[in-house]
């Protein structure tokens, strides 16, 4: 059967405790995020903006965050880190004008995460799916635009795997809504039926993924739990390598129990 004949051409993925294992990272996201804003007010503060007490810079930092996720989640828009700050900076009376977005995102110098490793199958998965002539696709809901995201997956190596990677911060809309899967399927040249996605949460990747047609896959290991709450995915996984065989089922027709 050659690539183009196949039932199943393609398959996408979430990031976060999906292709990425979280479970050794137990710090909240303001632990997470502090020293790259500590970066950030060193940053402005040798440009020459007045700033207040870091402690209030970071206040600010996390109050905004946090108030974009709130409001983007009533309608499922993206939120977009860059215009973030700048609400946080116009807040804080900082001449927005002066400030180069694009140098101050370079200044959070975005990493790794400490304790966050692949899955002990992720690369092995990847390359079955390349060698078998998948595509493959990455959507993430972040706020971060894909360039720093891809920090990550080169310090994984797994980055030249993706024949397309979105975030919901670059497209202007997070999953469940259907514009991000829908875009990503275009840049593919994949109609849904054709395509695969896994995801590790059900409101979030599988409630969209089904919304649009896609097959979907949940990947729900030991230590994600989250309630499916009427969500039906049509296959549940625990560990990476078993979409493989998950795959090979499909290539012959059959599909999962969800109407």
């Amino acid at each position: 059967m050659s690539a183009q004949s196949k039932p199943i051409q393609a398959v996408l993925f979430d990031l976060d405790d999906t292709l990425l294992d979280w479970s050794a990272q137990q710090n909240r996201l303001s632990i997470i995020s502090r020293p790259h804003v500590d970066k950030l007010y060193h940053y402005l503060a040798a440009e020459g903006h007045v700033l207040p007490a870091r402690e209030a810079f970071f206040q600010c930092y996390q109050e905004t965050i946090v108030a974009a996720w709130t409001e983007a989640k009533k309608v499922w828009a993206g939120v977009n880190f860059a215009q973030t700050l700048q609400g946080c900076f116009a807040a804080l009376g900082l001449d927005v004008g002066r400030i180069d977005m694009t140098a101050v995102l370079h200044a959070y110098d975005w990493q790794a995460m400490p304790n966050v490793t692949l899955y002990d199958d992720t690369v092995t998965v990847l390359e079955t799916l390349r060698r078998q002539a998948y595509k493959i696709g990455l959507i993430t809901n972040s706020m971060m635009p894909m360039w720093m995201r891809d920090i990550e997956l080169r310090t994984y190596g797994i980055l030249d795997y993706f024949d397309v990677r979105l975030t919901s911060g670059d497209i202007g809309y997070m999953k469940p809504h259907p514009a991000i899967y829908e875009r990503a399927l275009a840049q593919l040249d994949v109609q849904p039926q054709q395509a695969v996605f896994v995801g590790d949460r059900p409101a979030n990747d599988i409630a969209g993924a089904n919304a649009v047609g896609l097959i979907s896959v949940l990947m729900a290991p030991p230590h994600v739990n989250y309630e499916l709450d009427e969500v039906e995915p049509d296959f549940i996984i625990t560990q990476l390598r078993d979409l493989l065989p998950v795959l090979d089922t499909l290539q012959v027709g059959e599909r999962g129990d969800r109407e």
